[in-house]
């Protein structure tokens, strides 16, 4: 796509009965002092919603607007783009459609970003415009622990070869540098910073998925050699007090 117009958002939004000149004259001032974005004062000050000065933008634009939250995110296709400017754009790559990439941004009018973006993936791309917070939530989601997981997982493999050490996977205070703790770990801790209702720990015919259930949608996090599956469910279980030997009738515990 051509690369966008440089808009003054303050006037777009006084023209379109959004924000009064007498706001956007406070919010200057603010922004001068601060250093931060015009959006970001404006909605800090309740002058604007982040949603209507999307909208209004994205309108402007001719773009579309995407609510991020009914998005299902390709984890391989969006780590394409480099975490640090993901964070640093408020920007995500949603899609290779080929002859171009569709990325996400929560300012298109950043026309730096633009070209940098352009540049790290070597192809054009299409915009679509989104909520800044949902772009930081989404970041967060796609790019915090996922990678340590699956380099744990891989790490848990070598580690117990082709069988399994049961005595290992015993709940003791020392054993904390063990893999399958870490992993464990780490797959919790991550569960935990994006809001994950459920972890499944799924063996497949030749694989194991983790997939968190996220604002009521399954999400692959990732997918591991599958003879560490039953390291896994033998240390959950252990940690949970239920009955190791039991591997056909569903089971209760808890652990803290």
């Amino acid at each position: 796509m051509a690369r966008p117009e440089k808009i003054r958002i303050g006037n777009l939004l006084v023209q379109e009965k959004l924000i009064s000149e007498e706001q956007l004259a406070l919010a200057l001032e603010q922004q001068k002092r601060s250093g931060r974005k015009l959006g970001r004062v404006l909605i800090e000050n309740g002058f604007a919603t982040e949603e209507g000065i999307s909208e209004t933008l994205a309108k402007q634009l001719k773009i579309p607007y995407l609510d991020l939250k009914y998005y299902n995110i390709n984890l391989q296709v969006a780590r394409m783009l480099p975490e640090m400017q993901a964070r640093r754009f408020r920007a995500l790559l949603l899609e290779d459609k080929g002859s171009a990439y569709l990325v996400a941004m929560a300012d298109p009018t950043d026309l730096f970003a633009f070209d940098e973006i352009v540049r790290l993936l070597k192809r054009d791309i299409e915009l679509v415009l989104v909520n800044e917070n949902q772009v930081l939530e989404t970041i967060d989601r796609i790019y915090r622990r996922t990678e340590k997981m699956t380099d744990l997982a891989r790490e848990l493999g070598a580690d117990i070869g082709d069988a399994v050490d049961f005595g290992a996977l015993k709940v003791e205070p020392d054993g904390e540098d063990a893999p399958v703790v870490k992993l464990l770990q780490t797959m919790f801790e991550d569960a935990t910073q994006v809001n994950a209702s459920d972890v499944h720990i799924e063996p497949q015919e030749s694989l194991l998925q983790i997939r968190f259930r996220i604002d009521g949608m399954l999400q692959l996090q990732t997918e591991s050699d599958i003879k560490i599956a039953p390291a896994l469910v033998q240390r959950v279980k252990l940690m949970s007090g239920l009955d190791i030997s039991e591997k056909r009738l569903p089971q209760d515990g808890r652990f803290n």
